[in-house]
């Protein structure tokens, strides 16, 4: 009777499937279907991944901003999203993309 359950899925799988999720809507460039993914991954994050789910959020909220026609939000929040995945070259390709369309 005194049984622990252990949580499930487990924190470090939630964090990587949003993430997935979210390089796959950055991709499409649904924007506000990535933010979400990360805003709810973010209370399972470790120290270690919750500066990589913030980038990627910033990133998000740019292309958001910029397709809802905020020039001047896109490229604050495009800079945040510079700074933060900096440390994460592997995001490089999905920075690039959303820049693209943020810079253009």
């Amino acid at each position: 009777m005194g049984e622990e359950f252990e949580e499930w899925p487990p924190p470090e799988a939630s964090v990587r499937a949003a993430l997935w999720q979210a390089e796959g809507h950055l991709e499409r460039r649904e924007y506000f279907a990535a933010f979400r993914a990360l805003t709810d991954a973010l209370p399972a994050a470790s120290t270690v991944e919750r500066p990589l789910l913030l980038g990627l959020r910033h990133l998000s909220t740019a292309g958001y901003r910029m397709q809802e026609g905020d020039r001047a939000r896109a490229r604050r929040q495009l800079a945040h999203a510079r700074r933060r995945l900096s440390a994460f070259p592997d995001t490089a390709p999905l920075v690039d993309l959303v820049a693209a369309e943020v810079e253009s």
